[in-house]
């Protein structure tokens, strides 16, 4: 059985997209346009709609990229993503996170971290993927308790739906992992 993702065919790369795959590439500091905004491209309304997702809370906002990936990493693994456990999992490596943290955070959903206040964001960011119904006061309250400000824990739950978002985007379409990712996670591999 084909792969919705081997199925459709690229989008012509006309002017227009490959100034949005220039921006893609420079927000996410990847040297390459990942497949995954590859394969939406062939959608311009939905491309249109998917990417400024990511550029406005993963990139962007109060919250540091690196927690934000961390959280994705932990999200994607429980929802069995593989496509984006492994993206995100390179992107953690770029940027400082080891490669104990990114095991844990793959099998476990968590991780420890030097900063306490990250594995409580990670954690909560988790729970609400499980089930968004989680949410309480309490647990609000205990995030900002952390030392995060409202707008950082409204990012946090952000996070926490984007990265199931695109888990669920990812996971339907069957996008093949970049070589370039593969790459990068073979090479930290060695290294460990």
């Amino acid at each position: 059985m084909k792969k919705i993702s081997t199925m459709v065919d690229d989008a012509p790369l006309t002017p227009e997209l490959n100034e949005v795959f220039d921006k893609i590439r420079k927000a996410l500091n990847a040297p390459f346009t990942p497949n995954f905004f590859k394969v939406w491209a062939v959608s311009p309304a939905s491309l249109e709609g998917i990417w400024p997702v990511m550029r406005n809370i993963l990139t962007g906002g109060k919250v540091e990229r690196k927690l934000k990936e961390m959280i994705f990493v932990a999200i994607s693994s429980l929802k069995e993503c593989h496509y984006c456990e492994a993206a995100h999992h390179a992107f953690c490596l770029s940027i400082g996170v080891t490669p104990e943290q990114i095991k844990s955070l793959i099998k476990y959903h968590t991780c420890e971290t030097t900063d306490t206040k990250e594995k409580i964001a990670i954690d909560y960011a988790v729970k609400l993927a499980k089930d968004a119904n989680s949410s309480s006061e309490a647990a609000f309250n205990s995030v900002k308790k952390a030392g995060y400000s409202d707008e950082e824990v409204m990012e946090i739950i952000a996070m926490s739906g984007m990265a199931v978002f695109y888990n669920h985007l990812a996971n339907a379409t069957k996008i093949n992992i970049d070589k370039g990712f593969l790459e990068k996670l073979a090479s930290k591999e060695a290294m460990a």
